[in-house]
């Protein structure tokens, strides 16, 4: 039975990744994707037939917007998808937390995405993220990256931008005004979700 608790213990970090707790002051912004939540964008849409504007969030106190920069996307019945071309998408906020130090993008995602990087003060600085996760879900994996954005001070704008050919029943940022790594090293996850199939491995031997 010690055994067993050790392994949910170490089970622990994959479980709760969906959900992320920062230190000092933070915002968030996220968006449910469904064509009755945003029915202006339920039309396919190429990069010579764009979203006529940005999509706001559904919920949050941040004032980030999402945007599509090229190729294909659409908002459907219960999620964003890009069909059979790879589409570029953009996370931009314009008046962000005062003296950001840390920005978390994640989303129930289908794919892995061929790119996410992160600019600020309206540069092209192509961030790769720090830390980054994937912990299986329904319909789709939920998918996170954070950066540490601790040692660049005066941020004043920042944008996500990203791509792929996917689908997303949600996407969500996080920012906070002090970093603190919410999310695990990959191996350490890994570990979490291996540790848990044992857990049940072992419970179901001892039934």
């Amino acid at each position: 039975m010690k055994s067993i608790f050790t392994l949910l213990a170490l089970a622990g970090p994959a479980l709760g990744a969906v959900s992320f707790s920062l230190p000092g002051n933070s915002e968030f912004a996220s968006w449910a994707l469904s064509s009755t939540n945003h029915p202006g964008f339920n039309t396919f849409r190429t990069a010579a037939n764009p979203w006529t504007s940005t999509v706001s969030p559904d919920a949050g106190s941040a004032s980030a917007v999402l945007g599509k920069v090229s190729g294909s996307g659409y908002i459907g019945s219960a999620f964003l998808y890009t069909a059979a071309v790879t589409g570029v998408f953009s996370i931009q906020d314009s008046s962000p937390l005062a003296n950001l130090a840390t920005v978390i993008f994640q989303g129930r995602i289908s794919d892995p995405l061929d790119s996410v990087v992160l600019n600020y003060n309206g540069g092209n600085q192509a961030l790769a993220a720090g830390f980054s996760l994937v912990v299986p879900g329904s319909p789709y994996p939920e998918r996170a990256w954070q950066w540490d954005l601790s040692g660049v001070p005066g941020i004043t704008s920042y944008e996500i931008i990203y791509s792929g050919h996917y689908a997303a029943t949600s996407l969500a940022v996080t920012a906070g005004n002090s970093f603190a790594q919410v999310i695990p090293e990959p191996s350490s996850a890994l570990l979490g979700l291996t540790a848990l199939t044992l857990t049940l491995t072992l419970i179901r031997r001892r039934v």
